[in-house]
């Protein structure tokens, strides 16, 4: 597969929302506009000192997966990962893998020492949870029982680049 990796452009946004709107009900609409949201935030303010952070991976032309990172406010070097989104079709063929790595590289090179990740504990999220695990080596940091909402977790991984 080819696969490059950039950063953000405006044009991204129509392909980004079908990208995302691809993953539900794994993703509720919800989440889906907050996304949206996030990039329209980011776009609109470029050079806002805390702004939020998209890289995108393209194949054949095509947007496949976006990561969207930033720091975290108060701290030093410690960074959110706050989405990371693969289209279905580029499920398991080394996407979200080579994003998450270039994304750890970006925060790395602006002086991020902490990568904070969180996750669901819902059964559809057990491939999500593996790949932080065992394909990135993220450690499982907290587990807040009920957080969303009853029976439904917050999985807080970290890692340190």
């Amino acid at each position: 597969m080819d696969l490059s990796l950039r950063w953000l452009a405006g044009a991204d946004v129509p392909a980004i929302e079908a990208l995302v709107r691809a993953n539900r009900p794994l993703f509720s609409d919800e989440e889906c506009r907050t996304a949206i949201e996030m990039i329209e935030e980011a776009l609109a303010e470029p050079d806002a000192e805390d702004r939020y952070q998209f890289l995108v991976a393209e194949s054949a032309g095509r947007v496949v997966a976006y990561s969207c990172f930033g720091t975290i406010p108060l701290t030093k070097g410690t960074f959110d990962l706050y989405w990371i989104a693969v289209h279905p079709d580029h499920h398991a063929h080394g996407v979200g893998k080579a994003l998450l790595e270039r994304s750890e590289r970006e925060i790395a090179l602006q002086g991020g020492r902490i990568v904070v990740v969180e996750t669901s504990s819902r059964s559809e999220y057990e491939k999500t949870r593996r790949f932080y695990e065992k394909t990135m080596g993220y450690e499982t940091a907290a587990w807040i029982k009920d957080f969303y909402k009853p029976g439904d977790d917050k999985v807080i991984y970290v890692k340190y680049v």
